[in-house]
C-alpha cells in the first residue's frame, strides 16, 4: 500500500511539472496589426511578463526570448498605452543590458494591472522600478548589483525610492 502511495505521488508530481511546463514558441505567430489585436493579447502580455520575472536574467531558456520578443512587439505598437524609459532606468540597467527587458516586463505588469493609473508616468515609473528592484534583490535570480543598482536598492529599503528617482 505504501508503495502505491509513493508511485501515485511520483506520478502526480511528474504530471504537475509537465502541466507547468510552458511553450511560448507560438508567440511569433500572433498578429499585432490593429487595436483589437493589441487589446485581445493583453492577457498574454501579462502572462509573458510574469514569466520573465520568474527567470534569471541570463537564462538560456528560449521561452524567455519568445516572451521578450513578444513583449517588445506589443509595447512598440499598442495604441492604448505609452511606455517611456528614462535615463535613471538606463543607469540601473547599464551594467547588464538584459535587465532592460525585465524592467519592460515590470512596466507591463503594473500598467495592465492598474489601467486607471497607466497614464500617470510617475506612478508607472515608481511602481515598475520597485518591482524591478524586488526582482534584482531575489537571491534565486542571481543579479549582482553594481554601483547604481546598489544605490537604488538602498533607497528602496530606506523608503526613499521616490527621492532617488526624483519623483514628486
Amino acid at each position: 500500500m505504501k508503495s502505491r502511495i509513493i508511485y501515485l505521488m511520483i506520478a502526480f508530481c511528474s504530471l504537475s511539472m509537465a502541466v507547468k511546463a510552458q511553450d511560448y514558441s507560438g508567440l511569433n505567430d500572433i498578429a499585432l496589426k490593429d487595436k483589437a489585436d493589441y487589446s485581445k493579447t493583453e492577457d498574454k502580455v501579462l502572462e509573458c511578463s510574469k514569466f520573465i520575472l520568474t527567470q534569471p536574467v541570463d537564462t538560456k531558456d528560449p521561452n524567455c526570448k519568445y516572451c521578450m520578443s513578444f513583449i517588445v512587439r506589443w509595447m512598440s505598437g499598442t495604441p492604448d498605452y505609452s511606455f517611456g524609459i528614462d535615463d535613471s532606468v538606463g543607469k540601473l540597467t547599464k551594467s547588464n543590458q538584459l535587465l532592460i527587458g525585465v524592467y519592460m516586463a515590470c512596466m507591463n505588469i503594473y500598467v495592465l494591472n492598474n489601467k486607471d493609473k497607466a497614464g500617470d508616468a510617475n506612478a508607472v515609473k515608481l511602481n515598475s522600478v520597485s518591482m524591478f528592484l524586488d526582482y534584482c534583490s531575489n537571491p534565486a535570480i542571481k543579479v549582482k548589483p553594481d554601483g547604481e543598482l546598489k544605490k537604488a536598492l538602498k533607497a528602496k529599503n530606506d523608503n526613499k525610492l521616490k527621492e532617488y528617482l526624483k519623483i514628486n
